[in-house]
Formats: C-alpha cells, structure tokens, sequence
C-alpha cells in the first residue's frame, strides 16, 4: 500500500500504525539500549554487588590487645572500556574516513559549467561531514536520515541530520515496489500558544514527495498539509537504515570483559592462588598443599573463637594485574571482539611497526573487513546516489539551471584500506 493512500484514511493512530508495519527489527527501546551501550552507561555500573561500599575494620592495639573498628571505603573498580565506541568509529572510517569523489561523465562545456555550480553546492553544504554523522548514527541505533533544506538566510542549501539521540524518531514507509515513499518523524515540541508557552508537545512530521503533514498530539495542526517548495516533487531525505548496529553481535563478549576487570579488586578473592598480606607472627614456615601455600598463625593462647584475640589478622592484597587466567580470558575475548567486527588499529600497527605481522597475515587480517566494507558500500550506494539526486534537483530549481538535474554524476570512495601493503601500512598509521 502506498503512503498516500494511508493518509486518505481518517485515524492518525491506525494510519501510522500502517506506516510503521516494514520497520527493521529492533524497536525504540532496543535502540536506547543501543545508545547507552556504545555510551559506556553499561549495567555493571548500576550492579549493586560492584557499589563502594563503608565497612568497619576490625584493628587490636598491640599494647592494651584492645579491640576496635575502623571505618574504610571499600571499594570496587567500575570499568568500561569503549569497545563499541572503537568498533563504530573504525567502521565508519572505513567507509567514509578520507570522503568521497564526485565524477562527471561528460566533457560537454555545458555540463562542465553546471557541474562546477553543483560542486558548489555540495561543498557547501557540508555533505561528508553530514554523511559520516548518519553513518555513526546509523552503526548505532540502525537507522538516521538527513532532511535537506533551503536556507534564505545563507542562500545555500542544508542539511539536518535526524536520529533519536537528538530527540528524534524517525522511520520510513515502503510502497509494494519496495521504494520508499514517505519519511515520518516523531519528537517533542514547544510552542507559544497566547501568552503560555507549552512544552513537550507530542508531534508527527509525515513526509511525501509533494506535500508533509504536521500533527501535534494526534490532531492536523492549522495550515497542514504544506506543499514541497514549486517545483521540487521529491522527497527530501537521505534514509539509512541497517538490521543491527554494529556491535550488536558481540555485546554478550564486551560486557564479560569489562565485568572481568570491573571486578578487578576483588579477583584475587575469587580466581586463582591469591596473594596475601599478614599482621601479627606465623608461627612456622608455611607449607605446601596442592600448591596452595598455608601459613599458621601464632596465637596468643585465647579461644580460637575469640577472634579479638588472636592479634593477628590476614587479608588479601589487591595485585596490578590479574591472575593469568583472568589475563588469558581477557586478551582471547578481546581478540574474538575484533574478530567478529573490525580490527583494532592500534594493535594492528603495534604488530606491523615490530615485525611481528607479515604482509601476507595482514592480508588475511583483513579479508573479513574487505568484505564486510564491499557489503556495507552496497547499501550506501543507494543512500549517496540519492544525495547526489536530492541535490541535483534542489540545485537545478533553487539556481534556475535545469541542466544540473540532467548531470550524469558518479562517485567513488576514498577508502582507507588501499591493495598496496605498503600504503596499507602508512594509512593506518595516519587513522590511528
């Protein structure tokens, strides 16, 4: 069903309950957990087993073997490593790191002269920049769009980028033929009504390629619908939009590193032969059992019972580093987390700098990312091509030269991940 036709109906809430029916997986909590996760706002942050905690330390005066308690801060190491955040921002300097090339296929002096006014605009415009923000947006929360736009006051036509981490929901409709021909946008709006301004105003922008409609709390606001500027029937939108951010598929692995080194201070306890720190006198070496090392303490001739008593007391020592085992989980977790995404470029130089990466396993290093880019580049084909035509249009009406609408205009990717191991190798080393 086309969009147009669901507007002909009279219920705004079953109409965008249409218009919502071909949306990608995940919902709009599922993204908020998304944008709190690349954010570092993980649940072992909130874990009340890892809070700091006031405890009361038993101490014994060695003279008067008086006993008394101390207050003392206890506390626990809350980390979280940025891994989504390191995983996004690689994928979108794959992508998009060194921009993107507009070409002209055309050596006509006509098409020369409207395509130099065309490059004007794209400059302008600030369109890789907006193009590499919809792409971290998009890694995250799985969809954004850019709303393009005239500026009277610049003279120069604009973009907005829309995501809901900017306080927008925004989300497309597909026609049977799978072309999208409606954008819809949902967000809280103010406005000054009389005298009083009302804040929070639940609003639904719906646009097609003519005409958008605005509707505050469900109802068509006064002077809705509004028809595109004359002469531009197109929708003016860039919409990007994927199943699954990014690091969607090894969220289960960076949670069991980072609880791993949150509990840090208290892994001695918990794996492995702990190191220990004792106050008062051992009464003989310690022994060996299953190497594990048993110290006995002299005692002061009281009941064992009597703790107060003994005068001497034990405790684990907090160490650097973790026990290897912990070592060994963590760095193979850290690997596997690269592994299912994209390389960590930091340790890819460190390797390349100290000989310890052949060219030939920097190739194979990189084989899952030359293809997981060729897959990504697919999709955002399309997204540019319409950015290229969205513009071309505006530009051709806004600046009465028909002839840039008619611009045959191509484009290639300026990768950072050339085929020479070489320029490889000094490309990564500038990304980094």
């Amino acid at each position: 069903m086309k969009a147009k036709d669901i507007l002909t109906l009279n219920n705004i809430s079953y109409e965008l309950t249409l218009l919502e029916k071909n949306l990608s997986p995940l919902g709009i909590g599922d993204i908020r957990k998304s944008i709190e996760f690349y954010e570092n706002n993980h649940k072992i942050l909130y874990d009340p087993e890892l809070q700091d905690e006031w405890v009361k330390e038993e101490e014994i005066d060695p003279e008067t073997n008086i006993k008394s308690f101390k207050p003392h801060l206890k506390k626990h190491t809350r980390l979280c490593l940025p891994y989504p955040q390191q995983i996004v921002m690689t994928a979108t300097a794959f992508l998009l790191g060194k921009g993107i090339d507009l070409i002209l296929t055309s050596n006509d002096e006509k098409d020369i002269k409207s395509f130099d006014t065309y490059n004007k605009v794209w400059r302008d415009s600030n369109i890789i920049t907006l193009l590499r923000q919809a792409a971290k947006r998009t890694f995250i929360e799985t969809r954004s769009a850019i709303s393009f736009f005239y500026d009277a006051d610049t003279e120069k036509i604009k973009g907005k980028l829309l995501c809901l981490n900017t306080g927008y929901n925004v989300y497309r409709h597909k026609d049977e033929n799978e072309k999208m021909d409606a954008v819809i946008v949902n967000y809280l709006n103010d406005r000054i009504i009389g005298e009083k301004v009302i804040e929070n105003i639940d609003t639904t922008d719906i646009y097609l390629k003519d005409k958008w409609y605005r509707y505050e709390n469900l109802s068509l606001v006064d002077g809705f619908p509004r028809n595109n500027p004359d002469g531009i029937e197109k929708l003016l939108f860039a919409y990007f939009e994927q199943e699954y951010p990014e690091y969607w598929f090894v969220m289960d692995l960076i949670d069991k590193q980072n609880y791993a080194r949150s509990q840090h201070s208290d892994v001695n306890v918990r794996i492995g032969n702990p190191a220990i720190v004792v106050y008062g006198k051992l009464a003989k070496k310690p022994k060996i059992n299953d190497a594990v090392k048993i110290y006995e303490i002299q005692s002061n001739g009281s009941s064992l019972d009597d703790v107060g008593s003994k005068g001497a007391d034990m405790k684990y020592l907090e160490i650097a580093s973790a026990p290897e085992s912990v070592k060994l989980e963590m760095d193979n977790n850290e690997r596997d987390i690269y592994r299912f995404t994209y390389p960590d470029l930091y340790q890819l130089i460190e390797k390349a700098i100290s000989g310890n990466l052949s060219s030939k396993s920097m190739m194979l290093m990189f084989t899952h990312v030359f293809a997981k880019m060729a897959e990504k580049q697919v999709v955002w084909d399309d997204m540019i091509k319409r950015v290229i035509s969205i513009l071309k249009k505006m530009s051709s009406v806004l600046y009465k030269d028909e002839n840039i609408n008619n611009l045959n205009i191509t484009f290639k990717y300026n990768s950072l991940l050339p085929s020479s191991i070489d320029d490889l190798v000094n490309t990564m080393s500038v990304a980094v």
